[in-house]
């Protein structure tokens, strides 16, 4: 794996995303801890001990890392579709095959080289944030826990969506692609969960409270557990050793990274453009985005034009009605968009 000419190759290629991902870290750790300190003594006139407990501390700093963890999401999303998605459009990808290396050292390196950069940032600026407090009058508030629980939970949550962000870039023929359905399937477990329940309500004249009764459930932890963006968004919790745990985004590493190898080392490059490479994934991704769209355009028209106490065959009707149409105008437009090459 430690191909020197592939990994300058890779960081030529994406060194401006690369050196983002340490600046981010900095402007919302050592840069903002710092501010945030001077800001409390200046408000509390030196009286910090008295007016400033140890929760409220780490309280606020909760919401700075919240942000960078948006932050940092987004941009390794970016530089996923850059090392894969563009390089594709660019066909700077049958340079980087005609290298006398493996597909699956090529792919390794990609995924290294952001997890290397990603670790590395976020450790170096925790030793940063720790000095500043250490050398700051909150000394005493110090909790050096959350701060290694902060840097191993953020490495793994990211990773994870660098890793499912990557494996999608091995499947579509696009950047824009790789982006999109990147974004789309970070919520789908919870959104096709909510429809699908929504679905049960209306066709087995369930109860709308049992129904919801399931989002207390062990099913609901499950798929809470399954979305990305629940850990990007809800990693506090994981610091605090609340309800979200950290087996999701590592089963997302663990199953999408040989995934993406494999997919890295069999897609075609004829198919560059196309929004699938894989000619026998397009009928499943064209069937499984219809009937998404079915349930979720059913729920909406039911919701928006009838009351929840109507007669259960007005439910139906209105359901069926977005049901089928939303279904079948979906199928037609996914056939025309299947068939476009993308230039992005």
């Amino acid at each position: 794996m430690f191909k020197h000419a592939l990994w300058k190759k890779e960081y030529r290629q994406a060194k401006l995303l690369l050196w983002l991902i340490p600046i981010v870290c900095l402007l919302f750790m050592g840069v903002a801890q710092g501010f945030l300190i001077w800001n409390w003594l200046t408000y509390y006139e030196h009286t910090y001990n008295h007016d400033v407990s140890a929760e409220s501390f780490y309280t606020v700093i909760d919401w700075l890392f919240l942000m960078r963890n948006v932050v940092l999401a987004l941009l390794m999303v970016i530089l996923a579709a850059s090392l894969i998605g563009v390089e594709r459009r660019n066909l700077q990808n049958d340079f980087t095959f005609s290298l006398p290396f493996s597909r699956a050292h090529v792919f390794l390196i990609k995924w290294g080289i952001g997890v290397v950069f990603l670790a590395g940032a976020l450790l170096s600026n925790t030793i940063i944030d720790v000095l500043i407090i250490l050398f700051s009058p909150f000394a005493d508030h110090l909790n050096g826990s959350y701060h290694i629980k902060d840097v191993v939970f953020t490495v793994i949550i990211i990773t994870g969506i660098y890793t499912f962000a990557l494996f999608i870039g091995t499947i579509t023929g696009s950047a824009a692609a790789q982006t999109i359905l990147t974004g789309i399937f970070s919520v789908f477990p919870l959104g096709f969960m909510a429809i699908v329940t929504f679905f049960v309500y209306v066709n087995l004249g369930r109860d709308i409270g049992n129904v919801v009764h399931v989002f207390n459930a062990p099913i609901f932890n499950l798929v809470i557990n399954s979305t990305l963006f629940f850990h990007v968004v809800g990693g506090r919790e994981i610091v605090a050793g609340e309800y979200i745990h950290i087996w999701g985004p590592l089963s997302y590493i663990v199953v999408f990274l040989p995934l993406g190898l494999y997919c890295y080392r069999n897609n075609r490059l004829e198919y560059n453009g196309c929004i699938i490479l894989f000619p026998q994934l397009q009928p499943v991704f064209k069937v499984g985005v219809a009937l998404c769209f079915a349930l979720s355009l059913g729920m909406f028209l039911t919701v928006l034009t009838v009351d929840f106490d109507s007669n259960r065959s007005v439910l139906l009707l209105s359901y069926y009605l977005g049901f089928i149409g939303g279904g079948l105008v979906t199928l037609v437009l996914m056939r025309k968009i299947m068939k476009i090459r993308f230039k992005v």
